[in-house]
């Protein structure tokens, strides 16, 4: 036994779990994820509860975007300037304020939508902290494994969420949720308090408008990049958006109830979590097309929804979907990687970002008017359609099929950039 203990100290020196700073971080995400994914489970039952419809929620739904178009950009360049130790505990202790709002029994949508605009301004300033202390506590041979095991725990957040939360709305009255996301959210913020984060050279900058320009820059030379963003952008409002919006709805009236929508949200998480393994092994030659393939996969869930009262038939779409988009969020995040120069990288991945929040709102709004005017099957078929259209069209621009481009960045500078944020987050969340 003593043979093993010290055989587990060596490794526990050697390897990444070693690293205190980097454990405090991993639990934190654990448990901040786990909130986030609970809360809007909470707010949408609260919401339905008090006869809300489609419109509503895409209303609700649709105010998290909005805090992030509004707050995505600066959140980044405001975490470059302050310690992010603080930035993320100020967060954490905004978001227990919000959440305390729920335990009101609150049912009115304009404050329902009000919180979660709030909570997506909180993460909008959480997330970049988050990415730049997790790259800072971590030494240059760690840096691999700990991005694997920090998309590991926002997949474990992300599935226990919405289980957790749709257990408890169906079993106790929906204040238990919001108990229960606050109590994540404050296990995630007193986790924070003693981290110790490196302290960072703070240089000159030049104003955020500036270097916003620079990555509109980055984007512009290589074509690809820009095409990619677009059609995720675009696939957010038209598939991912609308399906969101009409799943709990369609879960309540020919699905048995909030369980069915609370399951499928998991099971996109834990088809995302297989993804995320998958890919830690499989480097495709074609990594643009793989990809494409992997994001086609979410036009599976539209038309699964409206056409099977099978639940297993739902089911296994949405765990496909979050499958194929952590195939497309690895190929997509490497790719960037090795494409952008390591000092523009953050501002490229916010645009797309910014991109997918500043469409998802329309197509959240448009949603319960759109069903209400066309019928419910026709909007989601419709959104399935689009959901495999508009991936094969990026396959026209030059690059995509292996995301590379002739314009290459200095190889030393990508390559010191291992830090990987998962693209599927975007949709994980909704």
């Amino acid at each position: 036994m003593s043979a093993l203990r010290s055989l587990t100290r060596q490794w526990l020196a050697g390897s990444v779990m070693g690293n205190r700073q980097f454990r405090t971080l991993w639990i934190s995400l654990i448990a901040s994820v786990a909130g986030d994914q609970i809360f809007p489970v909470a707010v949408v039952v609260s919401l339905l509860d008090a006869d809300g419809d489609a419109t509503a929620v895409g209303m609700v739904l649709a105010s998290r975007w909005a805090a992030l178009v509004l707050f995505g950009l600066f959140g980044g360049v405001w975490a470059d300037r302050l310690p992010r130790r603080h930035v993320m505990l100020a967060s954490q202790a905004f978001l227990c304020c919000v959440v305390v709002v729920g335990l009101s029994g609150v049912t009115s949508a304009w404050v329902l939508g009000g919180m979660v605009f709030l909570a997506g301004a909180a993460e909008s300033f959480f997330r970049p902290a988050f990415q730049a202390c997790l790259g800072s506590v971590l030494t240059p041979e760690q840096r691999p494994a700990g991005a694997a095991l920090n998309a590991v725990s926002w997949r474990v957040g992300a599935i226990a969420g919405p289980g957790l939360g749709a257990f408890l709305v169906s079993a106790a009255p929906v204040r238990t949720a919001f108990l229960a996301a606050l109590g994540a959210f404050v296990v995630s913020l007193c986790v924070l308090l003693p981290l110790k984060e490196p302290v960072v050279a703070r240089t000159a900058r030049a104003s955020a408008w500036l270097e916003i320009a620079e990555g509109v820059r980055e984007v512009w030379r290589r074509r690809w990049i820009g095409t990619i963003i677009v059609v995720t952008a675009l696939q957010s409002m038209l598939t991912i958006a609308p399906s969101q919006v009409l799943l709990p709805v369609l879960a309540r009236e020919d699905f048995g109830g909030s369980a069915f929508y609370g399951t499928s949200l998991a099971l996109l998480s834990v088809g995302g979590l297989a993804g995320g393994v998958v890919s830690m092994a499989w480097k495709p030659r074609r990594a643009g097309l793989a990809a494409i393939a992997g994001l086609m996969a979410y036009g599976l869930v539209p038309p699964a929804l409206c056409l099977s009262q099978a639940p297993w038939a739902v089911y296994s779409c949405f765990a496909l979907a979050g499958f194929g988009l952590e195939i497309f969020a690895v190929q997509w995040v490497v790719s960037l990687q090795r494409e952008v120069p390591a000092e523009r990288l953050a501002r490229v991945v916010s645009l797309d970002w910014i991109a997918a929040s500043a469409l998802t709102p329309l197509g959240l709004v448009l949603t319960g008017p759109a069903a209400s005017a066309l019928g419910v099957v026709p909007v989601l078929v419709l959104s399935g359609l689009a959901g495999v259209a508009l991936p094969l069209t990026a396959l026209l621009t030059s690059g995509t099929t292996y995301f590379r481009s002739k314009y290459r960045p200095n190889p030393t500078n990508a390559e010191e950039r291992v830090e990987v944020v998962s693209f599927a987050s975007h949709y994980d969340h909704q």
